[in-house]
């Protein structure tokens, strides 16, 4: 599809850059080497990979390993949440949207914007529901690729997430999901394909979850059948933070770059406490650890046949970095934070994205007669916009329902 095109379009020049990495180099390239970097070869002039959250702003500064942020620069446009970006159903105001969120990451020096959200809103204790477009696979569909152009578009990665069926948040890290082909194909996959094929996303987060007995980081089915082979993805496949169980299978079967923080070693079986890790959390010696690291290296000099693999993957890393103007001698067009033309499409957004179920009796607009209201339950004065985990966004200022009323 053309919208992939634009990766691909420079492969000649990152084929003789991969002539001219070592082994070792390679290896670097494909595992972070702090909470949200990766890569990076200075010999080459290749600079690292920086992602940032999140879905509807860009997330706090966590510094090199979890520094908590500091000072208030680092303030953001307090974006509406993806499933009320979904209620506008307005595919222009998704391209505005996608348009913030693009140039605000910009303007943080962030190359990949670790959103949208799209998984299907199928269980109402989905404690990420707020974080994904709509239970509609169509709405989805037609939502996200204005949003990932508005990004892309300016000169930074969207990131679609989570592939596949990651639909709930208790055990989400360890339960298998069984479900039809049908179903698939039909309710849980169109948004993805719409996000490849008509978006022309630059990367995808695999998700947590097992799906039919596999790992989503390391599944066949899902990520070299579907997603690299009838759709044509081209670009880079990034683990979710911690999401990858084993080096083979993931070198074998789709995942590009494995993302974690120092702390998802205690996953791995090290053996350490979480003093120990925590002690020594600003070594770059722990990321060499993670199962694209050593563990890769000694894979790969074992089996040669693996080279071609690894090669496969450092490509689809230095296509988006082409695509995103970290390579080629291109510069992306400067970024803007929090102007007041970002903070005009966030009210736009919650504007359009209000719904009003019914209303029954003729009550709204409240007539004069009306001298109090009650507002039930605790979010009516607590603000949330840092209380998103990765959805977290610093805002200057937030209204709080009760106030907004």
């Amino acid at each position: 599809p053309k919208k992939q095109a634009v990766l691909t379009a420079n492969d000649s020049k990152i084929n003789e850059l991969l002539k001219k990495l070592t082994l070792e180099e390679k290896i670097k390239m494909i595992h972070a080497n702090s909470a949200f970097a990766a890569g990076g070869v200075a010999r080459l002039g290749i600079p690292e990979v920086m992602t940032s959250d999140g879905p509807h702003g860009v997330r706090p500064e966590q510094g090199r390993n979890w520094k908590p942020p500091v000072g208030a620069n680092d303030a953001g446009t307090y974006l509406p949440t993806n499933n009320t970006l979904a209620s506008t159903w307005n595919p222009d105001l998704g391209y505005a949207y996608g348009t913030v969120l693009g140039s605000e990451a910009n303007a943080r020096g962030k190359d990949i914007i670790l959103g949208p959200g799209i998984n299907i809103i199928r269980s109402p204790l989905n404690g990420r529901n707020f974080e994904y477009l709509s239970e509609d696979p169509f709405l989805v569909s037609k939502m996200v690729v204005g949003y990932i152009r508005g990004v892309q578009d300016q000169g930074v990665s969207a990131c679609v997430k989570h592939y596949a069926a990651n639909n709930q948040e208790t055990h989400r890290d360890d339960i298998d999901v069984e479900m039809s082909e049908r179903a698939l194909r039909e309710i849980y996959l169109p948004g993805f394909k719409a996000a490849v094929q008509q978006g022309g996303v630059y990367s995808l987060m695999g998700s947590y979850n097992k799906f039919r007995g596999t790992w989503a980081t390391e599944n066949a089915y899902l990520m070299n059948d579907i997603l690299k082979g009838e759709w044509g993805f081209k670009g880079l496949v990034i683990s979710d933070w911690g999401s990858v169980h084993h080096t083979d299978l993931a070198l074998r079967n789709g995942t590009d770059l494995e993302m974690g923080t120092d702390l998802v070693l205690m996953h791995y079986n090290m053996d350490q406490s979480a003093a120990a890790v925590a002690s020594t959390a600003t070594t770059r010696g722990l990321y060499d650890r993670f199962y694209f690291g050593d563990a890769a290296l000694e894979a790969v000099k074992k089996d040669p046949k693996l080279e071609p693999l690894l090669d496969d993957k450092v490509r689809r890393i230095l296509r988006v970095m082409y695509a995103t103007h970290q390579l080629g001698g291109t510069k992306r067009q400067p970024g803007a934070y929090n102007t007041k033309e970002h903070q005009a499409t966030a009210l736009k957004v919650a504007e359009e994205g209000i719904v009003l179920l019914k209303n029954e009796g003729n009550i709204l607009p409240l007539k004069k007669t009306i001298k109090t209201i009650a507002v039930i339950g605790a979010n009516a004065t607590r603000e949330n916009a840092m209380g998103g985990g990765s959805a977290q966004v610093k805002a200057k200022y937030e209204i709080t329902p009760l106030q907004g009323l």
